[in-house]
């Protein structure tokens, strides 16, 4: 075989080495590099709308007034130049099993319908990823980072950890946890126009949150949205200037992080405190402790001016979408 024959066949050889090194070195280090790059992008991403809303819903505590917010997230990551095939996540709104308080009205020797105040909690999961097996959860005003799977649940996470806080107990002393805890009740009040030790009209709020039936979980690897929609409904108890509900009751219950139904019972007993100081013409103060639950209430005083109360209840519920 003549030289000039050989050459060529030696050059393509010598080229398919090199594009084959190249390919091979692409799968075995570049690719899962950038797919890694992509993953912890998207986890940043995810991250910081857990941040935002978590605000949100502290926020729409807050405000107590009809309101929409959301929050888009990317439910997969990985997706590079040449390979598209990305992970996928999923995310889901859940109701706390316990609630967190009661209100009850007593009207006539009658006790009305109770209020229940309940959290929701809402959560994502990433689902065949590359590399970052990394959820979050958001319970009780505080966002938590997930790894793995839990043997007693397809939902639960094996390892749990605070996102924004070292330890537990820091959560549990945080200033801005036990802030969005003291705010889910609250009080307003109006003297009678003729005597300011006597109140004519008490403002309750309460707020509960609860999941949107039917839009409760969304998976795929395209962008999810967190959404929540505050609604406010208004009942008054006993009739202006003529009479007064027998009496409004506030149970917080002890359920986990203690500390959150503990500052919520503070913020609560508190004012119905304040109002028994303000208006000791008419209102009177009592509270009370038991194994399961801490009470607070305030009646009208025996003999006294009438006054009614105004119930302002802010349901805000929490949904997902595709």
């Amino acid at each position: 075989m003549k030289d000039d024959a050989v050459a060529p066949v030696v050059a393509a050889m010598l080229v398919l080495a090199v594009i084959v090194t190249i390919f091979s070195a692409w799968n075995a280090v570049l690719l899962p590099s950038l797919k890694q790059q992509s993953e912890m992008e998207q986890d940043r991403e995810v991250q910081q709308a857990f941040s935002r809303f978590s605000s949100d819903l502290v926020n729409a505590a807050s405000l107590g007034r009809d309101l929409t917010f959301s929050q888009t997230l990317p439910l997969g990551g990985g997706g590079v130049i040449f390979s598209p095939l990305t992970s996928a996540g999923t995310i889901r709104v859940n109701a706390e099993p316990d609630q967190v308080y009661n209100i009850t009205v007593t009207e006539e020797g009658t006790v009305l319908a109770p209020i229940d105040g309940r959290l929701v909690n809402f959560s994502y999961r990433p689902v065949g990823d590359f590399w970052l097996d990394q959820g979050y959860i958001w319970h009780y005003g505080y966002v938590n980072v997930t790894k793995g799977s839990s043997p007693t649940g397809a939902d639960k996470a094996a390892l749990s950890a605070p996102l924004s806080y070292a330890t537990m107990e820091n959560v549990s002393s945080s200033p801005a946890v036990r802030k969005f805890a003291a705010s889910l009740t609250g009080t307003d009040s109006r003297p009678w126009f003729n005597s300011s030790t006597n109140v004519t009209e008490i403002t309750l709020s309460s707020v509960t949150f609860r999941p949107e039936p039917g839009a409760e979980y969304v998976s795929g690897n395209g962008m999810g949205t967190f959404v929540l929609a505050a609604s406010v409904n208004e009942t008054t108890y006993g009739i202006p200037e003529i009479s007064s509900p027998d009496a409004i009751t506030v149970y917080v219950n002890r359920v986990p992080p203690e500390s959150f139904p503990l500052a919520l019972y503070v913020q609560c007993n508190r004012s119905f405190a304040d109002l028994a100081e303000k208006y000791p013409g008419n209102v009177v103060h009592t509270f009370a402790s038991g194994p399961e639950y801490k009470m607070t209430r305030i009646a009208p005083r025996p003999g006294s001016l009438p006054f009614v109360v105004t119930h302002r209840h802010i349901a805000i519920n929490v949904s997902v979408a595709g």
